[in-house]
């Protein structure tokens, strides 16, 4: 009897770990794949306006957004709209912790009249320095780091901590210190032991509420796209990479 059930139970393992392989591992996605997930979740962003201008007004209403979307209705929206996306149709609403972001930046030296690579994004310290900056979130651990204003012609050298806290040499050390460090989620008691004491802060405005449409493609991969009133996103969130898509983000893992 036991050698009769035998291959049947091999049967079950191996359909479960095809079942498995499946739900946790992501197809590979095509370039065509790509463009057509992107027009969709365009799409999905401008059939979400109503709803977006319910919140808003209910917030100004009520001086504070509300705590699930049936609140809207039928005051402000008749009925709560789907995205038209096969295979995610709910928008998922949430509010988020009383907690607010902040932003630290270290100062990297002048450039010395050089001219910047790219754009600037940030209006902190000197404008003729390049700063590293990050941003924390309310836990207090990188969401996002960024060199600004930086020169094109940077000779990167390694990172050395007791020169780095000594102002020696930082512009040159900063595109090293990301390949020497998992920066994105260190504390910032971690980050600070490291490089110091940051040479400016500020607060952050606090999101007081989320909209997404949540679309993985399998339990390992957090895609999606987020709406945050404001529409500062930092670089990474949840997890993946952030891309803009309108107002909103997409974040692929």
């Amino acid at each position: 009897m036991a050698r009769r059930r035998l291959p049947a139970v091999l049967l079950l393992v191996a359909v479960a770990l095809m079942i498995g392989s499946y739900l946790l591992w992501p197809r590979t996605e095509t370039a065509q794949d790509r463009e057509d997930r992107k027009a969709g979740f365009e799409a999905a962003a401008r059939r979400a306006e109503p709803l977006l201008s319910a919140i808003r007004a209910y917030s100004e209403d009520k001086g504070k957004p509300p705590r699930m979307l049936d609140e809207l209705l039928p005051q402000y929206l008749r009925e709560i709209p789907e995205t038209g996306l096969q295979r995610c149709r709910r928008f998922e609403y949430r509010l988020l912790p009383d907690r607010r972001a902040f932003l630290l930046w270290y100062d990297l030296g002048s450039r010395q009249g050089r001219a910047i690579a790219g754009r600037s994004h940030y209006r902190d310290g000197d404008p003729d320095h390049a700063i590293l900056v990050f941003t924390l979130d309310g836990e207090e651990k990188i969401s996002s780091a960024l060199i600004d204003r930086a020169p094109k012609d940077i000779e990167p050298v390694d990172f050395h901590a007791t020169r780095w806290k000594a102002g020696q040499g930082r512009m040159q050390m900063a595109p090293t210190l990301a390949e020497t460090y998992r920066l994105y989620g260190m504390p910032r008691a971690v980050f600070e032991d490291l490089l110091g004491p940051a040479d400016g802060s500020r607060a952050l405005d606090r999101v007081p509420w989320e909209l997404r449409i949540r679309c993985p493609t399998g339990l390992f991969s957090p895609n999606a796209l987020i709406y945050w009133p404001g529409g500062q996103y930092p670089a990474h969130l949840y997890g993946g990479a952030t891309e803009p898509v309108g107002s909103w983000v997409y974040i692929r893992g």
